[in-house]
């Protein structure tokens, strides 16, 4: 049975005027949509469906299938809003590949589409990938979790695809990544990289980072975060900036955990106490976090997360609860059947579709 809680929040705020002779401004309105990589598929949760969550259950908007996927573990979108699919493969049946859906293509799927991808990135040296991000050039940076490397396509090679297209650089650490997963610039071009078998995150400077079509480059990472005795970074999972620069991470491991650290902690080695932490709560029988994976941030603000154990569900926090952190009721959590949810990892906001 599909368990849906609403919480109190209904995913738009209104700004009202006391003056009659002023024009209220527009109420500011959730207009992105929730993609889920979900294991053999992609997800997608359109601002309706997020909206009217909490009231009755409801299955995605749409589900993407494809006869190609082995395994998908993460999404992002590129500058055209193109759907990136991050597949890690099946060993010894589907190799691990990067799939591209276009918009016209994502816009006349049905609820429950079975596509052929309009472009494809494969390459022999692909072990398991997971996550990726896209730079302000469009070169695509793929951490693979299985390899302990990054590879970086150009934003060329991204437009054409291929059946063995070489990274035009392959990025190594020493020390060594750990399961490399999630992966993130922040606005001055830095790049933070998780270190998902380990308990740090490492910090490589932009000025640091080797040009793209450098090859087989080895870096020692300029900073490093370590876990502060207190589980701050324990199997840390995924890694997004918010709106004032500072960096979250979902701890996949116990204590199953968000953490905020504040930009201030940022740019320096060290084992920083993070500023907020999102941690778990029971709601109908379910942990609200549970081996956190994926996170988001949605056009307001609200932090989505996406639970990988026990009931997959999905915790949504408003942006007024991120501040003070602690064991807080998400402002909507949803898990169970109607859901679809069977191994969701990776995920984004992103266009409606």
């Amino acid at each position: 049975m599909s368990r849906v809680y609403w919480l109190g929040f209904a995913l738009f705020a209104c700004a009202c005027s006391d003056s009659a002779n002023m024009t209220s401004p527009k109420p500011q309105v959730i207009d992105v949509s929730l993609w889920v990589a979900n294991g053999s598929n992609v997800l997608e949760f359109a601002p309706n469906i997020l909206k009217s969550m909490g009231l009755a259950g409801s299955a995605p908007t749409k589900a993407i299938n494809s006869a190609v996927f082995g395994a998908p573990q993460g999404v992002v979108f590129d500058a055209a809003g193109d759907l990136w699919v991050i597949d890690g493969g099946v060993s010894g049946s589907v190799a691990p590949a990067l799939y591209e859906f276009k918009p016209a293509t994502l816009r006349a799927a049905s609820a429950n589409a079975m596509l052929t991808p309009d472009n494809a990135i494969h390459y022999g040296g692909f072990t398991f990938i997971q996550q990726a991000v896209f730079d302000k050039q469009g070169n695509l940076w793929v951490t693979d979790n299985g390899a302990g490397v990054v590879d970086v396509f150009t934003s060329a090679q991204v437009q054409s695809g291929g059946t063995n297209v070489t990274p035009a650089t392959i990025l190594s650490s020493n020390p060594v990544f750990s399961g490399p997963l999630g992966i993130v610039f922040d606005a001055n071009g830095n790049l933070y990289i998780a270190n998902n078998a380990s308990t740090t995150i490492f910090e490589f400077t932009s000025g640091m980072l080797p040009g793209v079509g450098s090859g087989a480059v080895t870096l020692a990472p300029a900073y490093t975060l370590s876990d502060n005795g207190h589980g701050s970074i324990q199997g840390p999972w995924g890694l997004i900036f918010d709106a004032q620069g500072d960096l979250w991470s979902s701890n996949a491991n116990a204590p199953n955990t968000v953490v905020e650290f504040d930009v201030s902690s940022l740019g320096q080695t060290g084992s920083p106490t993070p500023m907020a932490t999102l941690s778990p709560v029971t709601v109908g029988g379910d942990p609200s976090l549970d081996s956190p994976n994926g996170i988001a941030f949605d056009n307001l603000g609200d932090l989505a997360a996406i639970n990988s154990l026990h009931a997959f569900g999905i915790p949504l926090y408003a942006k007024t609860l991120l501040a003070a952190g602690g064991a807080k009721v998400p402002t909507l959590f949803t898990a169970g059947a109607t859901t679809t949810l069977s191994a969701p990892a990776g995920c984004n906001f992103g266009p409606v579709y």
